[in-house]
C-alpha cells in the first residue's frame, strides 16, 4: 500500500485533452459556401453544430484533422457570418460575402470567311482581348497568286481581328496546309498547331520543326514561354520549356482534346470511341501526369458514377470544371480533394449539342459552347442559352472552337461551306 501510495504521487493523472474546432471557408460561390472544420484531435470523433447568423443550419459529427461542409441554401451577393460549436465552445467566427450572379447579356456579331464552293474551315481561336483575336483553319479565296503571277484560290490558315477589321494570314503552312489549334501567351507570343507547332514572335511566324512528331495535335496550353503544353491523339504530350521540347509519358493512349491548367496544377481530358474516356492531371511539384477519372460509356451512368465522355475543362483559380456527357459541369476542388457538379439532365444543356468547349472568367461567369451553335452562358445559379445559330439562320453549323475571356465570347467552326466566327460582346 505504501508502494503504491509513492507511485500515485510520482506519476499524477494526465488530464484530458482539450479539443478545439476552427472554421473556414476555402470556396466561396454564388449558391454555395463551401466550409472547412478544422480539429486539433485527428483520433476521436467529434461532433459539430454550424451556426450561420444565429440560426443553426448544420449538425455532424467526423473523425479526422477536419471535413468540409457545403452550405446550398445561400444567396448571390449577400454577406453571412459563420461559426462552429463543440461541446461548450464556440469558434471565432468568420464573415463571408457570396459572389454576385454575372451578366448574361450579350450583343452577337458574325462572320463568314471563304468562298460557298470551297471547303472552308475554322478550327480554333483563342482571345487576348477584345480587339486582340486570333482564329485557325483553312480558307480559300479568288485571288492574285504572285508566286504563278495569275489568278487563283489562294489558301490562308490564320485569321487576326484587330478591333477593326480581320486580316487573312498565311501561316507557312503544314503538311495539310491548315492549323487545328491556336493558343495565346500574350499579345506577341502565339502557338498553332496541327502535327507541328508553329510559334509567332517578335511578329514573325515560324514553324517548330524540333518538336516532337507525335502524330495529330488536338489541344496547347500555356502560362508563359516557357511552360507550355501540347496534346495529341492516342494519349501524347509535350512540354516546351522555353528552349526544346520534350515528350512526357501520360499513362494513356486516349485521344487528349482539351488542356488547361494555372502556376499550380495542368488537366487534360480526352475520349476515344466512348469506351475510353479519360481525365489527367499534372501538379508540377510531383513532375508526373497522373489518372484522376476513368469512364467505359459514351453518354455516361450517375448511378454506377460513370461520367461518359470527358469534353473540355477549365481550370479557374483552385477548381478545374470539367464538362462530360453526363455532367453539364463537374468541379474537382483539388486542394482538398473533392468533386460537385451540376447533372446535364437537369439544366438546358440536356436538350443542347454537345458541349465543344468550356471556358470563362471565374466560377460563377462560365461559357458552353456546343458543337451545334448553341451557346450557353452560367451565371453562377443558372444556365442560359444566350445565343443559338441555327434558330435565327435556319441551316447547319459545325462548331469546332470557343474562347472567352472577359466580355467576349467567341466560336468558330463551319456553315454552309464557309468559315464562320461568332463573337458575343458583353
Amino acid at each position: 500500500m505504501i508502494l503504491s501510495l509513492f507511485s500515485c504521487k510520482e506519476c499524477p493523472t494526465e488530464p484530458e485533452k482539450v479539443i478545439s474546432l476552427s472554421i473556414s471557408a476555402p470556396y466561396i460561390e454564388t449558391s454555395i459556401v463551401w466550409l472547412k472544420i478544422l480539429s486539433t484531435d485527428s483520433t476521436h470523433q467529434k461532433s459539430y453544430t454550424i451556426v450561420r447568423d444565429s440560426v443553426v443550419i448544420s449538425e455532424g459529427t467526423f473523425i479526422g484533422k477536419d471535413t468540409i461542409i457545403a452550405d446550398r441554401s445561400v444567396e448571390p451577393n449577400t454577406a453571412y457570418t459563420y461559426s462552429v460549436q463543440y461541446s461548450k465552445e464556440i469558434s471565432d467566427p468568420i464573415s463571408v460575402t457570396t459572389m454576385d450572379l454575372s451578366s448574361s447579356d450579350f450583343t452577337w456579331e458574325v462572320f463568314y470567311f471563304g468562298e460557298a464552293t470551297r471547303n472552308n474551315i475554322l478550327e480554333d481561336v483563342s482571345i487576348v482581348n477584345e480587339n486582340d483575336i486570333w482564329v485557325v483553319g483553312l480558307i480559300e479565296v479568288w485571288g492574285w497568286d504572285s508566286l504563278d503571277s495569275e489568278y487563283d484560290w489562294i489558301r490562308y490558315n490564320a485569321l487576326h481581328w484587330d478591333g477593326q477589321t480581320w486580316n487573312l494570314i498565311s501561316i507557312s503552312p503544314p503538311y495539310s496546309g491548315a492549323y487545328d489549334i491556336v493558343h495565346t501567351i500574350n499579345d506577341s507570343v502565339v502557338w498553332a498547331g496541327v502535327n507541328v507547332p508553329a510559334l509567332f514572335r517578335n511578329s514573325i511566324w515560324s514553324v517548330c520543326e524540333n518538336a516532337p512528331h507525335l502524330g495529330w495535335m488536338l489541344d496547347i496550353w500555356g502560362n508563359s514561354l516557357s511552360n507550355t503544353y501540347f496534346t495529341y491523339y492516342g494519349g501524347g504530350i509535350a512540354h516546351y520549356n522555353g528552349m526544346s521540347f520534350r515528350t512526357m509519358e501520360s499513362g494513356t493512349d486516349v485521344d487528349l482534346r482539351d488542356i488547361d491548367g494555372n502556376d499550380e496544377r495542368v488537366y487534360t481530358v480526352g475520349c476515344t470511341g466512348g469506351t475510353g474516356n479519360v481525365v489527367l492531371e499534372y501538379e508540377y511539384t510531383k513532375n508526373v501526369w497522373t489518372t484522376l477519372l476513368t469512364s467505359h460509356t459514351v453518354n455516361g451512368n450517375l448511378e454506377t458514377g460513370d461520367m461518359g465522355q470527358f469534353y473540355s475543362v477549365k481550370v479557374i483559380d483552385d477548381v478545374a470544371v470539367i464538362t462530360c456527357a453526363a455532367m453539364a459541369t463537374l468541379k474537382y476542388y483539388y486542394h482538398d480533394g473533392f468533386y460537385d457538379g451540376i447533372s446535364q439532365e437537369s439544366t438546358i444543356l440536356d436538350e443542347c449539342w454537345v458541349v465543344e468547349i468550356i471556358d470563362g472568367n471565374a466560377i460563377n461567369d462560365l461559357a458552353l459552347i456546343t458543337e451545334g451553335g448553341e451557346i450557353v452562358h452560367y451565371n453562377g445559379q443558372d444556365f442560359q442559352v444566350c445565343y443559338d445559330y441555327e434558330d435565327i439562320y435556319s441551316h447547319d453549323i459545325w462548331i469546332l472552337g470557343g474562347d472567352y475571356k472577359d466580355n467576349t465570347i467567341c466560336a468558330v467552326g463551319k456553315a454552309q461551306g464557309q468559315g464562320v466566327v461568332i463573337i458575343g460582346r458583353r
